[in-house]
């Protein structure tokens, strides 16, 4: 999988790396040309999706060159976790549903020769103590999937957070530290504890840790909060942090649409 690329705009030869890129598509079949388009034009390696709200039955996609693994989630017409991959390092791949509540397709976890790649939706907190209580019930099992996997082989994991971490990853200030899901100081402390304790890192931010809009990931629905950067960053690359020195870039592909979240990319020279 390792390949040597021009990176567009730049016309100089950048060196050998893997692109992974992660993207909730918020229905498969909707963002299905602008997909296809990426593939295309970005030539990924591992491509991670979330909210492909589809049945495997009927997941009967024409990705040239690409295997495909679907998780279904029990409730498809909103959930479920898809990965399609040329990567030659592949060994294996696995789909953690880690109980009969959240048997909502959320992860699917890739072994690669060097890394695993974990793609992941984490469940929207909501705005009941019940499902407040669960997303923190499956973070638990979450974080301990990863520490595991952690302890064989450095971890990539990438996918839609539903957490706002800081201010500066919201156009609009008046939503930070409210109760609201997303924002709240519940949700910000847990995947603080989550990235400290396992020693992980948010790639962007530490790449770019003054930057703004050009950092967002989603978007309300309505044209003028893209058009006019009125978006919030919660898709992540968190990476095991002796991965760090091998990252090449790390960006949200804004120019993409499909969905009111945007595909973001990771180049790593794995």
């Amino acid at each position: 999988y390792y390949r040597r690329l021009d990176r567009e705009g730049v016309g100089e030869n950048i060196g050998l790396f893997m692109r992974i890129i992660s993207w909730n598509t918020f229905g498969i079949r909707t963002a299905l040309p602008n997909l296809q388009k990426m593939l295309g034009s970005c030539t990924p390696d591992i491509v991670c999706l979330q909210e492909t709200k589809v049945r495997t039955r009927y997941a009967n996609f024409d990705f040239k060159g690409y295997r495909q693994y679907w998780n279904e989630s029990t409730d498809f017409a909103h959930l479920g976790t898809a990965l399609l991959s040329k990567s030659s390092s592949l060994i294996s791949v696995t789909y953690d549903n880690f109980d009969a509540y959240y048997d909502k397709g959320n992860v699917i976890v890739t072994e690669l020769k060097e890394i695993y790649v974990v793609c992941v939706y984490v469940p929207y907190a909501g705005a009941t103590a019940t499902t407040r209580d669960n997303r923190h019930h499956w973070y638990k099992c979450f974080q301990s999937l990863i520490h595991q996997l952690q302890q064989n082989k450095p971890c990539v994991i990438c996918g839609d957070f539903n957490v706002v971490q800081q201010d500066i990853d919201a156009w609009d200030k008046a939503v930070i530290n409210t109760s609201l899901a997303c924002f709240s100081k519940e949700e910000r402390a847990e995947i603080g504890r989550f990235v400290q304790e396992e020693q992980l890192i948010d790639v962007y931010r530490c790449l770019y840790p003054s930057t703004k809009s050009e950092g967002f990931t989603y978007f309300p629905f309505g044209s003028d909060y893209r058009k006019d950067k009125k978006g919030y960053r919660i898709d992540l690359f968190l990476i095991s942090k002796q991965l760090i020195s091998k990252v090449v870039d790390c960006c949200p592909l804004q120019d993409v649409e499909g969905s009111c979240n945007v595909p973001l990319l990771l180049d790593i020279d794995i």
